[in-house]
């Protein structure tokens, strides 16, 4: 309650007055920054017997960062430093058999300390722009930067952005706020930017991030290749935006992979690396109807190529459909979404089918992440109302089961460091597709364009997936409540 109290404290303190903009210093030299803080209580699935298996505990993160950003009619710049510290992290939730109990096992197991932290560059790169040279709309970026695959461009609608950011962006490159560290990527984007569309293709190495508090280094066995092209809205249908994306994936690192062999039969990535291409595209509409607006998405993406010595043929897809009553109170928004990806039939086949997600970011697609967005159908109702203009609420309730039960129950938001582990882990499904049920609730408000706070909590009753791998504890739920100031 303490932890509420402090939020309460400083949300209305700075209701009072707005802070003003101090970050300016000329009209080309703009400083900016962020101060974040977070609390996370933890009960999470428990295996038995197992040692190592304390699945109740609490843990703290602080997170800052500060930029100096420069602004020219010829180039811009940006640099950018981060500090993040775990704290109270648990040493005894990393199951034997089981592995981490929940993100602070995770956390754990990455940097081997009940407290961690680190300063390291975030982002630091020039951005040329080819508008004096009679090429308006093309510019290039080079350097460390922060990418969101589907977030090429924002359309200032600002319903038609929040649904861009939560239900398209970082699916399959991100990495904004992956479980608070951040993940950011080296390398350059160019970008042709016109009012009908956008193209942008970018060559890129992720940095480390994720669990690990040591961000600074480059993960340099990992090569990404993104092109996309986007129709902004209004330009081929009304109301609807559309785009074309490849990603080209290579990965060699000093890691063996996770699939549904068997261990002893699993290569190692710097004898027999992976080579994927994912072709994929979505489509957003927003129209206006009766007293509200009604909303639908569209996305898919299909994957071929080499999966170390197995051959590579996967696929995902996402069908939404919103309706938002703007004319009456607390403005209610429902919306119905599905979301299934393939998973592997048979071990033996010489084929591998699990769709892989690639560097996704964290939280986005299961705010509660005891599962991710592979070998998964994910069915889901939310409701999205607005008490007041600064304040929303939102409510989920999910049914998850495994596309495929011959295949792995699987966690992980991909490649955090550039050795050790892969990235993803997988449980037995036990013959078994029915991973359980989650619910969770989310408030979040907005006290000024500055400062912001949020509670968050997630409920999940086990499946039989979940249960035939975690005997002790076969409920888990998870609370956090954290603040936001940026300037």
């Amino acid at each position: 309650m303490s932890v509420i109290s402090t939020l309460l404290l400083i949300s209305g303190a700075l209701s009072a007055k707005e802070a003003k903009d101090v970050g300016q210093i000329n009209q080309y030299l703009r400083i900016n920054g962020e101060l974040m803080g977070s609390y996370e209580r933890w009960h999470f699935f428990r295996p038995e017997p197992a040692i190592n298996n304390n699945h109740t505990y609490d843990l703290s993160v602080l997170r800052a960062r500060l930029g100096a950003q420069l602004t020219t009619p010829y180039v811009d710049g940006y640099i950018q430093g981060q500090y993040i510290g775990l704290f109270g992290l648990p040493d005894n939730s990393v199951a034997v058999p089981g592995g981490p109990l929940g993100l602070g096992g995770g956390y754990f197991l990455a940097n081997q300390s009940t407290n961690s932290a680190n300063i390291f560059l975030k982002q630091g790169y020039l951005d040329f722009k080819f508008n004096s040279l009679g090429i308006p709309g093309l510019s290039l970026k080079a350097g460390r930067f922060e990418f969101m695959d589907g977030m090429e461009y924002r359309t200032g609608i600002t319903k038609l952005d929040t649904l861009k950011k939560r239900r398209i962006s970082q699916r399959l490159i991100g990495g904004f706020n992956v479980i608070y560290i951040g993940r950011s990527f080296d390398g350059f984007s160019a970008v042709y930017d016109r009012p009908e569309l956008n193209l942008t293709i970018s060559g890129m190495r992720p940095t480390q991030g994720g669990f690990t508090v040591q961000g600074q280094k480059q993960i340099s066995d990992i090569n990404l290749l993104y092109t996309a092209l986007t129709s902004k809205q209004n330009t081929w249908l009304p109301g609807t935006e559309s785009r074309l994306f490849y990603i080209h994936y290579n990965d060699k690192r000093d890691t063996q992979i996770i699939d549904n062999r068997p261990p002893d039969a699993r290569p190692r990535l710097n004898n027999q690396n992976l080579a994927i291409h994912t072709l994929g595209a979505h489509f957003l509409s927003l129209h206006p109807l009766k007293s509200g607006s009604i909303d639908s998405l569209l996305w898919g993406a299909y994957q071929f190529g080499d999966w170390t010595d197995q051959k590579h043929q996967a696929w995902a897809i996402s069908a939404e459909l919103g309706y938002q009553w703007t004319q009456i109170r607390f403005k209610p928004w429902l919306r119905a979404i599905y979301y299934q990806s393939s998973g592997d039939n048979n071990a033996q086949d010489n084929k591998h089918q699990t769709f892989l997600t690639l560097l996704p970011s964290g939280r986005l697609y299961s705010k509660f992440p005891f599962y991710n967005q592979m070998n998964i159908r994910d069915s889901f109702i939310e409701m999205i109302v607005s008490p007041t203009p600064k304040t929303q609420i939102n409510i989920n309730f999910h049914h998850l089961s495994l596309t495929n039960s011959n295949d792995l129950a699987y966690r992980g938001l991909g490649a955090t460091t550039n050795s050790g582990a892969f990235g993803y882990s997988g449980k037995s499904s036990g013959g078994s597709k029915n991973v359980g049920q989650l619910i969770d609730i989310s408030f979040t408000h907005a006290v000024s364009k500055h400062f912001s706070w949020r509670l968050y909590y997630g409920h999940a009753f086990a499946g039989s997936v979940i249960k035939n791998n975690f005997q002790g504890n076969k409920h888990a739920h998870s609370f956090w409540a954290d603040f936001n100031l940026v300037f």
